[in-house]
């Protein structure tokens, strides 16, 4: 395996591009486009929060058949408890990019993302989809990873080859990310050739070691996905290094995510061995990454075993107290916490920041 340039337009048969459409005040890029040359078997995993945004319903919708060949999507707006009015919306940019595109519409996935309960400006959006389908290009990826930002201060975009199979990807998030799936947007394509069963199969498991394992505010959103597409332009099938390939794609954009974090000035690593099984494992490093006190305690570089304790202590998984080791290493830009539980060879590993002022001014009045 070995990182390649181009992002989700390094896999063959994939264009791409990212335009302004008026959605954002500040004027910057909020519509992206994606596009396969030819008909992608597809899969994708949502947010499992209670309230969902219009997109997701549509996308979960056009999800069905398992295939794809577009994905639009807008940013800053998430089209989310909009009634209606809102669905209504969310199926149209569908239509209306498959229309420009000739597509069916059912072959088009919907994202928005940015402020919730307040309506789409459609019109907006209509004479954007007519002229993003001009700018799609083989080098679009990063235009069209700075089309899905909202509070991110930076891109998150990514590509890697292995053997004759090429795997791209680019995300979105800062805050309102708490590990549950999926609490972001990633766009995933490669050119490898696979069976709807087994993409789906292998994107969960990914999903469940990268954006599962990532927190930064421990607040669940109610409009995110992670979807995949796979058009076999490569004429190749997957192997096992495709799958950890994928599996790096994945846990790259996490961290990209966790590093980005609102108001973050470093990333956290955590990492617990020893546990009873991979769930309990799990547990303590979602409790770990999620603990405020915790996070303040990083931002302040107080390496506190008091927080540590407290953090584990909380879930109900198995601890051998007499055996249980830690490990905090502070660095200038990512602080890595080990921890072993004592009773078992299950392991895991997530990602988060620490807490600062500057998530509370992001959020004390958030805009796009």
């Amino acid at each position: 395996m070995k990182k390649v340039k181009g992002g989700v337009t390094a896999p063959k048969g994939f264009q791409a591009a990212g335009i302004a459409c008026g959605l954002k005040k500040s004027g910057k890029p909020d519509l992206s486009l994606i596009v396969s040359a030819v008909p992608a078997v597809a899969a994708g995993v949502f947010t499992t929060n209670q309230v969902k945004g219009n997109p997701v319903i549509v996308s979960q919708d056009h999800l069905k058949n398992g295939l794809a060949q577009a994905i639009i999507s807008n940013a800053g707006n998430a089209n989310t408890w909009t009634g209606k009015q809102g669905l209504r919306a969310a199926y149209e940019m569908a239509e209306l990019a498959a229309k420009v595109l000739g597509f069916q519409p059912n072959d088009v996935l919907v994202t928005s993302t940015g402020v919730i309960a307040k309506p789409l400006k459609m019109n907006k959006i209509r004479a954007g989809i007519k002229q993003i389908a001009g700018k799609l290009s083989t080098t679009g990826s990063g235009a069209a990873a700075r089309a899905i930002m909202t509070t991110d201060t930076r891109p998150k975009e990514i590509a890697v080859k292995v053997g004759n199979i090429t795997i791209g990807g680019i995300a979105k998030g800062s805050g309102m990310i708490e590990p549950g799936m999926c609490t972001m947007h990633a766009f995933i394509t490669t050119d490898a050739v696979i069976d709807k069963r087994l993409l789906k199969k292998i994107l969960q498991n990914a999903v469940n070691k990268s954006f599962n394992l990532v927190s930064v505010d421990n607040c669940m959103s109610t409009s995110d996905c992670v979807f995949v597409l796979a058009n076999g332009q490569s004429k190749s099938k997957p192997g096992k290094s495709f799958i950890k390939a994928f599996e790096f794609v994945c846990e790259y954009l996490a961290k990209e995510i966790a590093r980005d974090g609102e108001g973050a000035t470093k990333l956290m690593t955590v990492k617990v061995a020893g546990a009873r099984s991979e769930a309990d494992a799990n547990k303590v490093v979602k409790s770990i990454i999620g603990n405020f006190l915790l996070k303040a305690a990083v931002y302040g570089r107080d390496k506190n075993v008091g927080r540590i304790l407290q953090a584990v202590g909380a879930t109900s998984a198995k601890v051998n107290w007499q055996r249980f080791k830690f490990d905090w290493k502070i660095g200038s830009k990512e602080d890595i916490i080990n921890v072993k539980l004592g009773v078992g060879q299950a392991l895991a590993k997530g990602w988060g920041c620490d807490l600062t002022e500057g998530y509370v001014k992001i959020n004390a009045k958030y805009r796009t």
